[in-house]
């Protein structure tokens, strides 16, 4: 028995012009949480299921609303999801893939039987617009996307995953400052001239990181489902660079008729991308009950992950 979709809802905020590219932007105030909830209300809908069925919440977001608490607690209250636990990751980009992996393992064992998968994020207020920082701003998006997961019927749920982290290079891809290990104050007014409050990467060295560990980790996760690339119906690919996400399946063999890259159609969602994605292919019909998806995803971290799931 493995863990499946019972329902998936996503929420994009309108699309803005900044920095000569159009991208979702929250431009009203709030965080990763607000848009998750709209995410997740569409979620329930198309599972037949209410707030009140959630056992527990698994929020995946590198943008959080606030320091702490976690944004599954700020979900949970704005969803009246009475006291049922709720757990922030921070995998990163790769974040929707390690909490679906989280949720698997909490499902297989028993301890819950519905669990609220979100994914989501608010970039739009952590980058640098000027022209300094505008080739990284441009890149991303804000949105949310929600799965309701729960057991599946035999011969469906997650048939095979992989994940993997590698701190040794994180300054590659980070956002530096507030930090804790900086004394007496986590930033300072020279921290915040220097612009150490931003994102920043490394372009040469994501884009080559990525299109080394995609094929990896996606073919790890096709030989744990015991397929081969040819037995997935859709692959759903998560990188910063669309290019990169592209080459990762032609490395495979895959045509670009079964990939869905998310960011080229609303810049890097990060820990959003993939289940935005899932839940537009399902609500436009390109996936229905037993087809086999590959969610795959690598970012900063550098985290990376794929999981092989049978709708």
């Amino acid at each position: 028995m493995g863990t499946t979709f019972l329902g998936v809802g996503h929420h994009l905020p309108e699309f803005v012009d900044r920095v000569g590219v159009r991208r979702p932007i929250a431009v009203e105030p709030g965080g990763p949480s607000h848009l998750a909830a709209k995410a997740a209300a569409s979620a329930f809908e198309r599972a037949g299921s209410t707030a009140a069925d959630v056992d527990f919440i698994v929020f995946a977001t590198m943008t959080p609303d606030v320091t702490f608490p976690g944004s599954g607690c700020y979900l949970q209250d704005h969803l009246g999801c009475d006291t049922v636990g709720a757990l922030d990751i921070r995998a990163q980009c790769a974040g929707f893939v390690f909490g679906l992996v989280i949720a698997d393992r909490f499902l297989r064992a028993g301890v819950y039987r519905n669990i609220l998968l979100a994914g989501a994020e608010v970039h739009s207020s952590g980058l640098d617009y000027s022209e300094r920082g505008a080739a990284v701003a441009a890149l991303y998006g804000d949105g949310a996307g929600v799965a309701l997961v729960g057991p599946g019927a035999d011969g469906k749920g997650v048939r095979g995953s992989s994940i993997h982290s590698d701190g040794r290079f994180h300054k590659q891809f980070w956002c530096e400052y507030p930090a804790s290990y900086q004394h007496p104050v986590r930033v300072t007014v020279d921290d915040l001239h220097a612009a150490k409050h931003f994102t920043t990467l490394d372009f040469e060295s994501v884009r080559r990181f990525g299109a080394d560990k995609l094929p990896q980790v996606i073919g790890e996760a096709l030989q744990e489902a015991k397929l081969k690339p040819e037995g997935v119906d859709r692959y759903i690919i998560g990188h910063i660079f669309p290019d990169v996400a592209e080459s990762a399946a032609k490395a495979l063999g895959i045509t670009s008729s079964r990939v869905d890259v998310p960011a080229s159609r609303y810049g890097h969602l990060t820990a959003a991308a993939i289940p935005v994605a899932l839940s537009e292919e399902i609500a436009g019909g390109k996936l229905g009950s037993g087809a086999t998806v590959c969610l795959a995803a690598c970012g900063a971290g550098f985290t990376w992950g794929a999981a092989v799931v049978t709708l």
